[in-house]
């Protein structure tokens, strides 16, 4: 009976100091930049859907879905190519999920996989980490190869668009 008291106690503390927390959309955005030998083009999507998991304080887990389709660069013949290339149709979201987090001096560093294009790929990814008023901050920056993810690159006078896509995230949690 005492075994049971305590497992009882030790997973209602565990659940306690676990929190979940989701992203304010409101302020949240991932965007993305591309170069051409002949331009470069930008996109930011503003309807971003995730949670993070809490543990004692610290970052456990990590879960981030955009739609493809909500990635915006206001030019509406830019867009429309872009969910073209992507088959946003047929693969309408882009999904990270962690399966490591490791947090230190404001720093965290994401290890996990990201499914893109139908096409799942371990990926790591580091941010800078703010907490402020109930308020959890992450920001930074990575680069997506198109090539990694099966996306044809179009082409513009013969020559392709770079391989490399430049992605940068601030993302609120509440």
């Amino acid at each position: 009976m005492r075994i049971i008291a305590v497992l009882l106690i030790l997973a209602s503390s565990n659940l306690i100091s676990q929190e979940i927390k989701r992203v304010d959309s409101e302020k949240s955005s991932i965007s993305y930049s591309g170069k051409h030998f002949l331009h470069n083009w930008s996109a930011e999507n503003k309807n971003i859907s995730g949670l993070i998991q809490i543990d004692n304080e610290s970052i456990s887990n990590i879960g981030i879905v955009a739609k493809v389709s909500d990635f915006k660069s206001g030019n509406s013949s830019l867009d429309s190519n872009s969910l073209r290339v992507l088959d946003a149709l047929q693969f309408p979201n882009v999904i990270y999920k962690s399966t490591l987090v490791n947090q230190e001096d404001g720093q965290i560093r994401f290890e996990g996989v990201m499914n893109f294009h139908g096409i799942e790929k371990d990926f790591s990814i580091s941010a800078e980490i703010t907490h402020l008023n109930e308020i959890t901050q992450l920001s930074g920056k990575f680069i997506v190869s198109l090539t990694d993810f099966l996306v044809e690159r179009p082409s513009l006078l013969t020559r392709k668009i770079n391989d490399e896509i430049n992605l940068e995230f601030e993302l609120f949690f509440k």
